[in-house]
This record gives C-alpha cells, structure tokens and sequence, in this order.
C-alpha cells in the first residue's frame, strides 16, 4: 500500500504515512453529520399539531381581534398556548444547535487551515516555523498520528534525534504495528550503540515480523579467552564471537569501531603492556558492546622492570632463545603446576564459558569423567573456551609442558540450572 499524497510504500496497517503525514483512513465528513443533524430538526418541525409550513418561516398576520379571548372557548386557548410553548423550544433548540454546529465548524476550519500552514512552511523548508505549527495542532491533539507524523519528519529533517525518538514511540505507542516507525526508532538506536533498548524494543515487539527484524541487529560482545591480568612469560589471547560474527580489536584501548583490526587468528602477547579492546559486528553492519582487558606481560608490577631472566641454560618466550615450559628442574624431576581454571567452582543460571589459563609451550587436557584417573591419552585436548553442560558437573583439567612432564589434576564443581 502506498501514500496517496507522498508515493511512500506503506504496511497495511499504517494509519498515517510516516513521511508526510498524511492520514490513510478516511477523515470524518462534517458536512454529513451537518446534513443529518438539519434533517433531524427539519422532521421535528412536522410533528403532529405543527402546520405543514413550518411556523418558524411563516409570517404572523393577527389583529387585534385574534388576540382577544372567544367567550367559551378556554380549551382552545389553552391549546394555542401549548403549542407557542412547543414552537419557543423547537426554536430554542435549533438555535442552540445552530451555534454548536457553528463551533464546531469553526474550529475545523481553524485547525485544517494551520495543517496546511505546517505543511506549506515544510514545502518552504522553514522548519523552524514549521515546529512550531505542528506544536500548536499537539497542544489541541496530542495523540494525532498525523501531527506525530509531520513533527516526524521535521525531526529528521534537522536532525534532532532526540525530539524523534520521543516522537516515534509516541507512534508506536497509537499504531502498534507500524513497521516504518520500528525502522526509524531502530537506526537512531544503532547510531547511539544502545543494544539495550534494541533488546527491550523486540521484547515489547507487537508481531513476529518486528521483532525478528529487531533481532537480527543484536550484537552480543566478544569473549576473551585469556583472563585479563600480568603475566610472567608471553600469552596467546584467544577472542571469540557465539554467534560468529566479525571481530575488530585494536591494541592501545582506542574504540575498535573506526580503526580496529579484523581478528583472524589467536594474539601472541609478548613483553609489553597492552589495553585490548574488541567489538563484534554483523552482517548488517550493527556494532555490539565493545569488551575490553588489560595485560601485563613481562612486566613487573612495583617498578615496572623487566622480570629476572631464566636460569642458564634454559630459554624464555619473550623471544629469547627457545619457548620455556614453565616448569622448576629440581633432582632431574620436573614439577608442573595445577592449570587455573576459569569461572570458579559454584552455582549458575545463566550459560557460561570455562577458561582454561594455558602457559605459552603447555597443553591442556580435560575431562569430564570421573570414573578414570586423567591423562593426555583418555582426556581431551583443551583448544578454547568450553561449553559448561546443563545440571552438576565435575571438571577434570591437567597441564602437560613441552617435555611430556603432567601436572596433578586440578577439579572444578559446576551447577548449571538455566
């Protein structure tokens, strides 16, 4: 369906066009009601005991002998007046009508002749002017879609965003389903990174259609699978998007949105402070939350000074010689530390993400069995973030350096209850 006035292509359901204004459902006739309305008087006049003339219109022709009293007729008198009576009201009535009717005309003609003054103004591209018209039609009827509708578009027109925000959820508020209005509202939202009212937005949507269309600009934020925090050797951060989407990151904290970097693969940490910050975006160009977290590597956290080298004969992975393991030689053995395993044991509603704290030349292995002690050949090799199941749940994880030395088995405890 398309504005009769405009050419816009509208829903259905829209009452009004979102461009112009201009009101879809047919205006109320008041020269109709005005019709009936004198019909109606004029069949009050023909009621029974009024000449077929109607007496309001016919001239009085009395004498003075008509006014004197017929001896031994008082019944008739009594009619005459009667009737008097009848008439004075009839007229009475019709006056009152008259002057309501003359009100009402009036203030149409008043309001029709500012719609059009608003939008010749428009037309003029006044649109200073043409605000305060609309203002003036709002002040009368506040809920008009068609005075909502051209205050829509000055907005638009002058870029205030904020007035036609308001003005658009006054639409939706009247016309429930008006998709153009939802389109509108949504891209003011999205230039303001507010995913939260995007969310609320389809939540409150009044169909399927409009809230599958709010949906598909969600953006949930990337997941950093290496714990922000300070770090003795170089780390490999890991950023993940559940649904898939695009990542962008830059390495000094700046917004990623503009300048970022699309994440292609897994960012070796070497020595140095860094402020990692990284959005997703989707396929229609949507933003979500940006996620940020800072990493020291190296680095130490007092003075700021370069960590002690590594023992003769041993190589660090700051870039110096060989990737070390992170392990002690002591006696010939060598002694491999517990993994940190991230979230902590506990209780959760909501779907969670396991970390596994991996230093640089170790692997991980992990199990969810606790029928058999763990080792690299029965345990799965960890190689990024792990999906906690539904229900209690034990998590098995061993660290495994690059000499084949096995760490003791660190368990982890969840309850999942979505």
């Amino acid at each position: 369906m398309k504005c009769a006035n405009c050419g816009m292509e509208l829903s259905p359901s829209s009452k009004t066009c979102i461009r112009c204004g201009s009101v879809i459902e047919k205006a109320f006739n008041y020269q109709t009601m005005e019709k009936e309305l004198l019909n109606t008087v004029m069949e009050e006049e023909d009621m029974a005991g009024i000449p077929e003339k109607s007496l309001l219109y016919q001239e009085n022709s009395f004498s003075d002998d008509d006014l004197e009293e017929p001896e031994g007729e008082p019944e008739k008198q009594w009619g005459k007046l009667a009737v008097s009576l009848l008439l004075c009201g009839a007229l009475l009535a019709g006056g009152i009508f008259g002057l309501q009717q003359f009100s009402t005309e009036y203030s149409y003609s008043k309001t029709e002749a500012e719609y059009q003054n608003c939008l010749n103004l428009m037309a003029k591209k006044d649109y200073a002017k043409a605000l305060e018209s609309v203002d003036l039609l709002l002040q009368d009827d506040e809920a008009n879609l068609a005075y909502l509708a051209l205050k829509n578009t000055i907005c638009t027109e002058t870029g205030d965003e904020k007035a036609q925000i308001s003005v658009l959820n006054k639409i939706i508020e009247q016309d429930v389903d008006n998709y153009q209005a939802y389109e509108q509202l949504l891209q003011l939202y999205l230039t303001k990174d507010s995913q939260a009212k995007i969310s609320k937005l389809a939540a409150e949507a009044p169909n399927k259609i409009i809230a599958s269309m709010l949906r598909s600009y969600l953006v949930e934020a990337p997941y950093f699978e290496l714990t922000p925090g300070v770090y003795d050797t170089g780390q490999t951060l890991v950023i993940s998007s559940e649904s898939g989407h695009d990542i962008y990151y830059t390495l000094d904290g700046s917004s990623p949105k503009k300048k970022g970097i699309l994440y292609e693969e897994p960012l070796f940490l070497g020595q140095g402070h860094y402020t990692i910050t990284a959005v997703c975006c989707n396929e229609h160009g949507a933003y979500g939350q940006e996620e940020s977290g800072e990493y020291q590597i190296g680095i130490s956290t007092e003075n700021g000074s370069i960590s002690s080298p590594p023992a003769e004969g041993s190589y660090d992975d700051l870039g110096n010689g060989e990737i070390g393991t992170g392990t002690t030689q002591t006696n010939g053995t060598s002694s491999v530390g517990q993994p940190a395993v991230y979230p902590d044991s506990g209780t959760y509603t909501t779907p969670q993400r396991i970390v596994i704290d991996v230093p640089i030349g170790d692997q991980a292995y992990y199990s969810w069995s606790l029928g058999t002690a763990l080792t690299p050949e029965n345990g799965t090799l960890y190689t990024g973030g792990i999906t906690m199941p539904e229900g209690a749940s034990v998590l098995s994880v061993i660290l495994v350096d690059a000499n084949g030395n096995t760490s003791t088995v660190k368990q982890v405890n969840y309850q999942y209850q979505p």
